[in-house]
């Protein structure tokens, strides 16, 4: 539209509300019949796809008409792509979901999930209760509700997860006349909703039970629910009454009754309180929220797709959008305004036209100028028509310079918001939204609706543009280069490098993603390339294993560092390889064999033997037998399962102290069996050195001698059990023959500490006198034996004042020790 039309001529008055009905496209596919097609409309400007009504007898003509696979039309009519269905069975209802991917519900229960591509579609069964066959459909975000064969109603609450449910059976012998669903978002019970219009009255369906609203004005043949849930709008069977009636069917609030024969093509609402009805003969209806009406006239029936702020509505040669006009845009341009909005844009207009009254309106507004302001840019973001935008940005730009305090962010986000919506609604582009429709969903998913439609330089512009990560554009990219690639996988991996090295700012978090389409798309080899780049190796390692890469697959886990990363390979691998070929892989890897090691120790497993019996650790092998026969109580197990790690160490050259040390302990625990029935006590387990000392303990000193000889026991460390044995049996002659045997190689200083701590100082006194000189008066002094220690300490005047201190029981000694000190005292 030229910006010298006046915006109140696309405005129509209903009472003091005015709605807009604004051309969006011409549309740019060839002129198709669209009565002979099943028409779906994505909300949010999205796509619209097409298939032929096979239902219908189509005759041969001039107007084109499209084959049996479902056709995918931009909202501008320009085509997107062909979703290849193979026929065999027949479609009973589709519909785009808020993901823009098309769900489509065949008559035999199967429900199959289109991207806007048509590759890789995937599917899921409605089950057994529909056996019977679909017979029709309604879908909403992400759910959909079918009626089958026998008239019930089943019900999946998400289609990423689907969950058939069985409504409640409402006994219904026929089709209903028509039938309409309430989301589950939209209702108390938070539980999807059926409408269906049955004789007269109407049905409620819900998981639990029926109700019937009891009315009277039936057969409807069509329902719509307002996009808030409160509001029904109900169309008699003859299409000449409509009501708006609320959910709760107690209230009319408004009603139409036509006077022609018209038939009733498709009904949806404008917003939440007025309701549109599309006829056959091309008149579109809009009924007010108190009965009053707007009529608009078309060649011929128009779609309609209901919008969060208004209804799109096309057919075959426009696309147009209906509107309640916003407040903002009212109190800019209708008719005699004074707003200070009003007067601010008024005065911009004066400004272009050179006018000296400009300057006076603006400074009329004095106070209001922070209204205005908000007010026109609020306005731009209502408006349609790019000129009118700019226009009333301007006026705000204007208005805001004669504010010395005023935050330009407002205005800046609105120019760049509404920079970013007119070019969605380009017909290149062809996603027609408003800025609340762009508002109302996050920036990630636009980017990813023109991913869908492979727009990547727009996408990545637009992330740049508005200061957002492009990762998921150059990931989407390589990926679509990838699947229509023909090159080989060096030729590609080069081309897909240059591209992603050339990216200004930008780097790709992840490369799993190329990689998977990479792998899945034949080209193995650069997959492993891709996955080179890929920084998590927590992302890296599950796809390597899907793609038989185990041994690269361990070493990316190795490199991480992380343990459970690392095991995760090693169970994957032990489930999928034979156990001789997994050992191998394990065992190369010294890191991975040391966790394996370490889990078959804590639990257990039998299997750590085979490991090492593969690997040829012997030594590790002999190591795990003993360990398991630790507490082994039955002595002829344990030096029979002995005898087999010393024969399997055996084969280590390298390990030959181990195995005389092995030796040795088999011995050891065949003497202990012995030395059990001697003297009935329990040794097997014990060390040498307790064997020793309990033998001795039992005064079997021939049996303990041969003991020492046997296992060439250190004559040092002989002599400290033995006499610890024998103060503790009390036999002070066998200790006494000890000494005198021949000089003690540990000295005498033993013997004295173990009589003293049994508190047998007579016989500690008799080992005294064997110790050196120096020592001597000091272990006197531990027993009390007061004189000896002072003749022990001969001339030392310092052992002799000790003596003196401490030998207060005995007068007579402490003088002459007292007449000792002083005479050595004056001799010094």
């Amino acid at each position: 539209m030229s910006s010298s039309i006046h915006p109140t001529s696309e405005w129509h008055a209903m009472q003091d509300v005015f709605y807009r009905k604004h051309r969006v496209y011409q549309m740019q596919w060839a002129e198709l019949d669209l009565s002979r097609f099943r028409v779906s409309s994505s909300s949010f400007g999205g796509p619209i796809a097409l298939l032929r009504d096979d239902r219908l007898l189509l005759e041969a003509g001039p107007a084109p008409t499209l084959d049996s696979s479902i056709h995918v039309f931009s909202a501008s009519g320009q085509t997107i792509g062909k979703i290849e269905y193979d026929g065999v069975h027949h479609i009973a209802g589709f519909a785009w979901n808020n993901r823009e991917q098309l769900v489509c519900v065949q008559e035999d229960g199967t429900v199959r999930i289109f991207s806007l591509s048509g590759q890789d579609p995937t599917s899921f069964s409605l089950g057994p209760d529909a056996r019977g066959g679909v017979v029709d459909c309604r879908f909403w975000d992400q759910g959909l509700v079918a009626m089958t064969g026998d008239y019930r109603f089943v019900y999946v609450n998400d289609i990423c997860e689907p969950k058939p449910k069985l409504m409640a059976d409402a006994h219904l012998t026929e089709l209903p006349h028509s039938w309409a669903i309430v989301p589950p978002h939209l209702t108390l019970s938070h539980h999807v909703e059926v409408l269906a219009s049955v004789g007269a009255t109407l049905l409620s369906i819900d998981a639990v039970g029926v109700q019937d609203q009891l009315l009277d004005h039936g057969p409807y043949a069509h329902i719509s629910v307002s996009p808030n849930g409160r509001l029904a709008a109900l169309c008699s069977d003859n299409g000449r009454r409509i009501q708006v009636v609320s959910m709760d069917f107690q209230r009319s609030f408004s009603e139409y009754n036509s006077t022609t024969n018209d038939t009733l093509t498709d009904m949806a609402w404008c917003g939440s309180d007025a309701a549109v009805a599309s006829f056959a003969t091309g008149e579109t209806l809009l009924l007010g929220p108190f009965g009053d009406t707007l009529t608009f006239t078309h060649d011929a029936p128009m779609h309609l797709v209901q919008e969060l702020d208004g209804v799109r509505m096309f057919n075959a040669l426009s696309h147009e959008f209906l509107c309640k006009v916003s407040e903002d845009s009212k109190s800019v341009f209708q008719i005699g305004s004074t707003s200070p909005a009003a007067l601010l844009y008024d005065a911009m207009d004066g400004i272009r036209a050179h006018s000296s009254r400009a300057d006076d309106t603006v400074r009329s507004i004095q106070d209001d100028m922070p209204q205005a302001v908000d007010t026109c840019i609020s306005a731009a973001g209502s408006e349609p028509i790019a000129e009118l935008q700019q226009s009333l940005l301007r006026a705000a730009s204007l208005g805001k310079s004669f504010l010395p305090v005023y935050s330009g962010d407002k205005l800046v986000d609105m120019c760049r918001n509404l920079r970013v919506v007119n070019c969605l609604t380009s017909y290149s582009v062809g996603i027609p939204v408003s800025l609340l429709q762009f508002q109302s969903l996050p920036f990630e998913e636009w980017v990813a609706r023109l991913l869908n439609r492979n727009q990547h330089k727009l996408a990545a512009t637009l992330c740049h543009y508005m200061e957002q990560p492009a990762d998921q554009v150059y990931v989407h990219w390589a990926c679509a280069k990838i699947r229509s690639s023909s090159t080989d996988d060096d030729a590609l991996y080069r081309s897909l490098r240059e591209r992603l090295d050339t990216l200004q700012g930008s780097t790709i978090a992840s490369f799993v993603d190329i990689a998977e389409v990479a792998n899945h798309c034949g080209y193995q080899r650069l997959a492993i390339r891709l996955l080179e780049h890929e920084p998590r190796a927590a992302n890296q390692v599950p796809l390597l294993i899907s793609m038989g890469q185990e041994r690269t697959a361990m070493d990316a886990a190795i490199r991480s560092g992380d343990a459970d990363l690392v095991y995760f390979v090693i169970f994957h691998l032990f489930k999928a390889m034979p156990l001789g070929e997994f050992f191998q892989v394990v065992g190369r890897t010294p890191a991975a064999g040391r966790l394996f090691e370490r889990y078959c120790v804590e639990q257990k497993s039998p299997i750590l033997e085979d490991y090492y019996f593969q690997d040829d650790a012997f030594a590790k092998s002999a190591h795990l037998i003993v360990i398991d026969n630790l507490r082994e109580k039955d002595s002829g197990k344990l030096v029979a399962n002995l005898k087999v790690a010393h024969k399997i160490l055996l084969n280590d050259r390298a390990r030959a102290l181990e195995s005389a040390a092995m030796d040795a302990h088999i011995r050891l625990v065949q003497v202990q069996r012995q030395m059990e029935q001697e003297l009935g006590l329990p040794l097997v387990g014990l060390p040498l050195n307790e064997t020793l000392a309990q033998c001795l303990a039992k005064g079997n000193y021939a049996r303990g001698s041969k003991l020492r000889t046997e296992f060439k026991i250190p004559e040092r460390r002989y002599y400290w059990i033995k006499l610890h044995a024998l103060v503790l049996r009390r036999d002070w002659a066998e200790l006494a023959r000890l000494a005198n045997a021949k000089k003690s190689p540990i000295g005498y200083t033993p013997f004295v500490d173990e009589c003293i701590a049994a508190l047998q100082y007579q016989e500690a006194a008799k080992y005294i006198a064997r110790c050196e000189a120096s020592e001597r008066p000091h272990h006197y002094l531990r027993i009390g034996f007061y004189r000896e220690a002072a003749q022990a300490a001969a001339k030392d005047i310092d052992v002799l004042r000790r003596v003196h201190a401490a030998a207060s029981g005995d007068p007579t000694l402490q003088h002459d020790l007292a007449q000792q000190i002083e005479q050595l005292s004056r001799s010094h």
